[in-house]
Formats: C-alpha cells, sequence, structure tokens
C-alpha cells in the first residue's frame, strides 16, 4: 500500500471516530485486519489504528 492510501485510510478512520460513526469505523478495523492477513510482509496497518487511540509520549 502506497503511504498516500494508507494516510487516506487512516485519515478515513479518523473522520468516521470524529462523526461518531461507529459501523465505518468498525468495517475499516475489518478492513485493515484483511489486508494485514494478506499482506504479512508490510507494516501492520491495524497497529497504526490502534495507535491513534493511544497518548502521545512525552
Amino acid at each position: 500500500m502506497s503511504s498516500q492510501t494508507r494516510s487516506a485510510f487512516l485519515a478515513e478512520y479518523r473522520a468516521a471516530r470524529a462523526r461518531g460513526d461507529y459501523d465505518k469505523a468498525l468495517e475499516i478495523g475489518l478492513a485493515a485486519i484483511d489486508y494485514d492477513r494478506e499482506h504479512p510482509g508490510e507494516p501492520p496497518l491495524m497497529d497504526e489504528l490502534r495507535g491513534l487511540h493511544l497518548p502521545a509520549a512525552a
């Protein structure tokens, strides 16, 4: 997945969460799991989604 596509994917997830559209956010999360399973040699997309909910380190 190109870095632009990955960024767009993450932006869509953040936007869905911000709107409170948890059905769409879940759909995106499940797509990330499928993508990770089909592309084991790439950085895990689901890890990036999980990281969006962690507080930043100081």
